[in-house]
């Protein structure tokens, strides 16, 4: 049973049964401890949002269920309830919010980029809290180290690394069987890809591998 498809797909059709059902069946099933988390934080997330609603002296269906949807507005640098605790715990609660969202892929592209506390050392504290599609965007938005992209390079998408990140003539010499040339020299954001740019000993690397571009 994948328990957390489930949540991310249906959480609005789910009854408390299913999710009491959805707990015992993490508690005793077989799953890894940061699929478990991170289904009992979804399922806390989407208690507390039923929760809220009903204190709201049951407000017509349309107000409940536009309570469920996660404004992106919401996910600025201004918002004030984001003062109160550490960056890192109001992330956590902001992305399980997020991925609940019919509006999830655009509002955490937002959030990514407008909150100065999401940088480098951030993602690589917390670098496991990101699914692949999360950490796809992170690295299409935001710049990186060599050292970072050095430290993840084996779990992180090579073409988003050759389209979007900047790096040396060396690291892409160390890692040219990974990268597609074509992406790196004619798409990439290095300098280098022009060949006026380039150094001799990079232009001659080029030239052994057959690259005319």
């Amino acid at each position: 049973m994948d328990i957390l498809e489930i949540l991310k797909s249906s959480s609005n059709e789910l009854l408390q049964e299913d999710l009491d059902l959805f707990r015992t069946e993490l508690a005793v099933g077989e799953y890894a401890e940061s699929y478990q988390r991170e289904c009992l934080e979804l399922i806390a997330a989407l208690e507390k949002w039923r929760s809220d609603s009903q204190k709201q002296k049951k407000a017509p269906e349309a107000d409940i269920s536009a309570a469920m949807h996660v404004d992106p507005d919401s996910f600025t640098p201004n918002s004030q309830t984001k003062k109160s605790v550490p960056f890192a715990e109001q992330f956590k609660a902001d992305l399980n919010a997020m991925r609940l969202s019919d509006k999830y892929k655009s509002s955490f592209r937002t959030y990514i980029k407008t909150h100065a506390d999401f940088d480098e050392s951030f993602v690589d504290a917390n670098f496991s809290l990101f699914q692949e599609w999360e950490m796809e965007a992170i690295i299409s938005e935001l710049a990186f180290s060599e050292q970072f992209l050095e430290k993840y390079f084996t779990v992180l998408d090579k073409d988003k690394i050759a389209r979007y990140q900047m790096f040396s003539e060396g690291f892409f010499q160390k890692h040219y069987p990974d990268f597609d040339a074509e992406t790196v020299l004619k798409r990439g954001k290095n300098e280098w890809r022009k060949k006026e740019n380039r150094s001799k000993q990079f232009a001659v690397f080029l030239r052994l591998k057959g690259i005319s571009y």
